[in-house]
């Protein structure tokens, strides 16, 4: 059985041709999902697949092969009643006994529960997110859970959003064990978010989850613009649609403000390029201005109140190694 923090990857081109379909259909099947896995296509069962184990949560992204998922009565004698959410390239196809057939957009979340019967395909698999998450994470935030219909994540809102890239991160780069409480949590928020919540299951949300969402979305986009002198509480508010003083706030709460988390980013991307012999032939005053800070002076004595060096007596210093 995995722990929290473990990377389970599957790659069908990397099993062996005989055993390959009954494998991954047996682990998706009996051991992991508790769905019957059908290919659409000729071409059998193929896709890529990286899966991070969470607690009470398993989050997986890859790529697949046009192909269908179904949880039907044979699968449903475990009474499990996780919840799971999946985007995918082409959208789903999501068929239930006695109710039409639904269809969800390109990208789009659907939430699909397994209490019930379904079905799913998808014919562009191209990429592909999603989590399954116990359904005891989101009782208390979500009254009305059983209700919930598998395109009732609207696309364009921001929580949506924050829960499709915090997911995708989680996926992509090692969850320490010790942090998987944490992770598996803020996405129950974020789903709880998205879905519609009670009143004090939204303040607990907002005081959780979503803070913790947007906190690292902002990260992200500071680190990609730290290069602009023009990067400010301002631009980051525009970008998110807050206002400037929810991102300081932000960034206050987290024990730093927003203008020293920027001035340490910047001068410490100067510090290890100053290390990089790929860099030593570019000029002090040049690296400051190629992370953004475009005043000389305040950046010598930004620096040195940092480091207790000067940046030349950085760049010696490594230069002799």
């Amino acid at each position: 059985m995995a722990d929290p923090g473990d990377i389970i990857a599957i790659v069908t081109d990397d099993l062996a041709e005989p055993h390959r379909e009954a494998m991954v259909r047996d682990f998706y099947g009996r051991i992991c999902m508790r769905l019957d896995l059908q290919p659409l296509d000729p071409g059998g069962l193929r896709f890529n697949a990286r899966t991070t184990v969470l607690a009470g949560m398993t989050a997986t992204s890859g790529s697949v092969a046009p192909m269908a998922w179904e949880r039907h009565s044979a699968l449903m004698d475990d009474a499990g009643d996780d919840i799971a959410v999946s985007w995918i390239a082409g959208g789903w196809r999501f068929a239930r006994p006695g109710q039409a057939d639904l269809e969800t957009a390109p990208g789009s979340a659907c939430v699909m529960q397994l209490d019930r019967r379904w079905r799913a395909e998808a014919r562009n698999g191209d990429w592909t997110v999603c989590f399954q998450v116990s359904r005891a994470l989101l009782t208390p935030l979500v009254p009305h859970l059983d209700d919930v219909e598998p395109d009732a994540i609207r696309a364009d809102s921001a929580e949506a959003r924050l829960l499709f890239n915090y997911v995708q991160a989680v996926t992509r780069e090692p969850v320490a064990p010790k942090l998987a409480t944490l992770a598996a949590r803020h996405i129950a928020d974020l789903l709880a978010a998205a879905l519609g919540t009670t009143a004090e299951g939204s303040r607990v949300v907002e005081r959780r989850g979503v803070r913790a969402a947007r906190l690292r979305a902002i990260r992200q986009f500071v680190e990609e613009h730290l290069p602009s002198s023009r990067l400010s509480a301002e631009t980051v508010a525009r970008r998110f649609g807050l206002s400037p003083r929810y991102v300081r706030a932000l960034f206050a709460a987290d024990g730093l403000s927003f203008s020293d988390y920027v001035r340490e980013r910047r001068l410490a991307r100067i510090y290890h390029r100053l290390t990089d012999p790929r860099f030593a032939a570019l000029p002090i005053a040049t690296l400051a201005f190629e992370e953004g800070l475009v005043e000389p002076s305040t950046f010598y004595r930004q620096f040195k109140a940092r480091y207790g060096m000067r940046p030349s007596d950085v760049r010696e210093q490594f230069r002799d190694r």
